[in-house]
């Protein structure tokens, strides 16, 4: 006959620390900074990591919850307080066996591509990461294993100028050699060439200035509206408008073609 659980109970003697007591114990916002030198002083440096590792768990919740409900699910954890895994989701946690599912299927991959950084994948790389971006490589995970989607983020993350994003994942997933048998080489060749051309038709082009001269093509753009709009006379107002609705990255790529047009 096994123990019976309650649900939270202590582990040793010690109850789990959790999310609620991560944000009791960070202190009061202050009124004013504790100190204004340009270095933060002892004190705002263990406020600031407190802080930090507060706001790490939100981007990280979807893997440490995806692993936590596989082992309560596997290891049958909840029999001690519920009849079935689906009532204690339900009970618990106000969760569907959907919502469940999807995280069970989701955290390997991020735990995955977090452990890969000293193989090549940047801190910029993982930062990034979000369930939705993960998720898209599931299914290539279960058909070839996580090492297999873990090349794909990799690579996609690789490519220069480009977020990645669950559409450009999408995309690099989509472009993948049909094969019953992974090829890391072939892959990481599909992948880049379909990021690339992703960068490529997912950037609005932007049109040449009106008088540029009669011979010149006027490069088409999506919403040409928009682009007639744009106040052309008046550089200051029209960079303030370019700030607002570009991504950063755009704008970086608009500043190296101009400074080599």
């Amino acid at each position: 006959m096994g123990r019976r659980m309650n649900s939270g109970a202590d582990v040793g003697g010690r109850r789990p620390e959790t999310a609620t007591d991560v944000a009791r114990k960070l202190p009061a916002p202050p009124a004013h900074p504790i100190a204004d030198t340009p270095v933060l002083i002892g004190e705002e440096q263990e406020v600031f990591a407190r802080c930090e590792a507060a706001i790490d768990t939100l981007k990280w919740a979807f893997w440490a919850a995806g692993k936590a409900l596989q082992i309560v699910r596997d290891g049958r954890l909840y029999r001690g307080t519920h009849p079935t895994f689906d009532a204690y989701l339900e009970d618990r946690w106000d969760m569907s066996r959907g919502q469940a599912d999807k995280l069970i299927r989701t955290w390997p991959i991020a735990e995955s591509l977090f452990d890969s950084q000293s193989n090549g994948l940047t801190p910029i790389g993982v930062k990034k990461l979000n369930q939705s971006t993960v998720f898209e490589l599931v299914p290539l995970a279960e058909q070839h294993g996580v090492e297999a989607a873990s090349v794909v983020y990799r690579t996609a993350a690789a490519v220069d100028g480009v977020p990645v994003t669950a559409a450009v994942i999408g995309a690099a997933v989509k472009a993948l050699p049909k094969s019953e048998k992974f090829d890391a080489k072939a892959a990481t060749s599909a992948v880049r060439k379909a990021v690339e051309k992703f960068a490529v038709t997912a950037r609005p082009s932007i049109p040449k200035r009106r008088g540029a001269g009669s011979g010149a093509k006027r490069v088409s753009v999506r919403q040409p509206d928009f682009a007639d709009a744009l106040p052309w006379d008046s550089p200051d107002t029209l960079n303030e408008v370019l700030r607002r609705f570009m991504r950063p990255e755009d704008r970086a790529a608009l500043a190296k073609l101009l400074a080599v047009d």
